[in-house]
């Protein structure tokens, strides 16, 4: 090592290289300073910003120890090496580099699937281009330097210079949480719940919109708060009054739970949702998704809220070729919000990424990219793969099942069917229906075959087709064939035999809910 500053010392390069199979770039510099040589790690000289810049790139902590530097680089899968293997050097000149040996950099390409290289300052990209990028058969990118030297690179211009690693990275970029607020601040729905974002409407709105469209929701929101203005009052709901309530929008469990949540809530919390996630979580009907947005929207705090909109934007925007529906996949991305989540708006961001999600970065089709605040920070928008996102194995088909729907009416009412209590719309009234698609004539027979012949109500059969219909619901198909049956009086015999009841067309229409895969045939 030089023992005077104008000396030339030949130096062998004395710190190994950090990787490892998970590695997705290699940051390269020219040669270790005296102060690294002396600590024995990279980026030993405490004016060297290049900490300072990787953290504030990947909004965390700034590493101190080597031990700290160290885990730093391998969460975040930076491989981290230099140029030249051994030289003649004056100090920790740069330019005073002579008689170059480079490192062997397959060392690292051989052992991790690095995407990217880059090059910390001109000297580190020049020395690769004259010694390794034929050798290799890889090209670098030039990134300004760290070094003190460089005065004219602030640390926030090198932080906006060195964030297009978050490409190879898969990481979102620095920032873009702001960018994304801003874009909502002048964009942002104007919907019922948002006017008042109480825990309740948060909670009552957000179980509402799962699987729902806005539109759809905006109705039945207002109809349930003038019905159930707050906790209390849906905690003492009859449960017929429940499903009237939600009648048509579907997967009647989530208005169960909601009564179930409620009676928890008054009984443990005086009425009042738990600020908690985990509490909040361990009330029926609430996962990590509604947790995080109660918990972000009525109570501020700094969560995220991670729903199908939130999965398929950051796909998108880091190109993850991952399932979305994975664990793995789903943690990464929930981390990535984490990172990027302006702490003292949080609620205002997972709106704006629901928003976004709803509006832009849409499903099913083409996202309108030229209207996206992220545009220019996507990654699949960048390598116009935008539509090839999210990734998800297909899934199974779904099971077809045929059936054959009656609309009966007879001179004393409607007759309706109550669904068994588990199963698929456990408990819900239905029309009377059988398994197998009937034509007129074996639909007559069926229907005269139940009231049995020579009973006198048999002569009184009127049979008028309403038509086919399908409903989907996530793993069956109903294909459904309708039929309008008019007819004097059922045999009370058959009324409880089949478990079916007689209400008045009031009743149908009032206080009875009847699931929306019948609406064809509900006149």
């Amino acid at each position: 090592m030089a023992k005077k500053q104008g000396e030339y010392r030949r130096i062998d390069h004395p710190i190994p290289p950090l990787y490892d199979e998970n590695s997705k770039i290699l940051i390269l510099g020219s040669f270790p300073s005296v102060k690294s040589r002396e600590t024995a790690f990279f980026y030993g000289h405490p004016q060297n910003r290049f900490w300072s810049v990787l953290a504030g790139v990947l909004s965390q902590e700034v590493p101190v120890t080597i031990e700290e530097k160290r885990d730093f680089l391998h969460f975040n899968h930076i491989a981290v090496w230099d140029v030249i293997g051994s030289c003649d050097i004056i100090g920790s000149s740069d330019s005073s580099i002579r008689n170059v040996e480079p490192n062997d950099i397959s060392l690292i390409l051989d052992r991790a699937d690095i995407r990217q290289i880059y090059c910390n300052g001109a000297k580190s990209h020049e020395y690769f281009c004259r010694y390794q990028e034929k050798r290799s058969g890889r090209s670098a990118l030039r990134l300004p330097s760290t070094s003190p030297a460089n005065a004219a690179f602030s640390r926030e211009r090198l932080i906006d210079q060195w964030k297009q690693i978050c490409g190879p990275l898969q990481t979102a970029a620095p920032g873009i949480g702001q960018v994304l607020l801003d874009w909502y601040d002048y964009n942002a729905r104007i919907l019922p719940w948002r006017s008042q974002p109480t825990p309740y409407h948060v909670w009552v709105s957000e179980i509402m919109l799962q699987q729902t469209r806005v539109e759809a929701v905006k109705a039945y929101y207002e109809r349930w708060m003038e019905m159930l203005p707050d906790t209390r009052a849906l905690a003492a709901v009859p449960d017929q009054m429940l499903m009237k309530l939600w009648e048509g929008l579907g997967y009647y469990n989530r208005a169960r739970n909601l009564k179930k949540a409620a009676q928890i809530v008054v009984d443990k919390y005086e009425g009042d949702l738990p600020s908690d996630p985990d509490a909040l979580r361990e009330l029926p009907g609430i996962g990590e998704y509604t947790s995080g947005a109660i918990a972000s929207i009525a109570f501020g705090l700094p969560v995220p809220a991670l729903d199908g909109n939130g999965l398929r934007i950051f796909a998108r925007l880091l190109t993850l070729e991952e399932d979305i529906r994975k664990t793995s996949c789903k943690r990464k991305i929930r981390q990535e919000i984490e990172r990027i989540l302006p702490r003292d708006r949080a609620g205002d961001f997972n709106q704006a990424l629901m928003d976004l999600g709803s509006s832009v970065c849409l499903p099913n089709g083409q996202p309108l990219c030229d209207q996206c605040p992220w545009e220019a920070v996507c990654q699949a928008r960048s390598q116009g793969r935008q539509e090839e996102y999210p990734r998800k194995q297909q899934k199974k088909k779904r099971r077809i099942d045929h059936l054959t729907v009656f609309f009966i009416e007879t001179e004393k009412g409607i007759v309706l069917h109550k669904r068994p209590d588990r199963g698929l719309l456990s408990g819900l009234w239905e029309l009377p229906n059988i398994l197998g698609e009937l034509g007129p004539d074996g639909a007559q027979d069926w229907l005269m075959d139940q009231v049995r012949p020579g009973e006198e109500e048999a002569s009184e059969i009127a049979l008028q087709s309403l038509g086919k219909a399908k409903h989907i619901f996530s793993h069956v198909e109903w294909r459904m064939m309708g039929y309008h049956v008019r007819m004097k009086e059922l045999p009370e015999r058959l009324l409880q035999e089949k478990k079916w009841v007689l209400v008045t067309a009031q009743e149908f229409k009032n206080d009875y809910a009847v699931p929306t895969a019948f609406e064809k045939y509900k006149l």
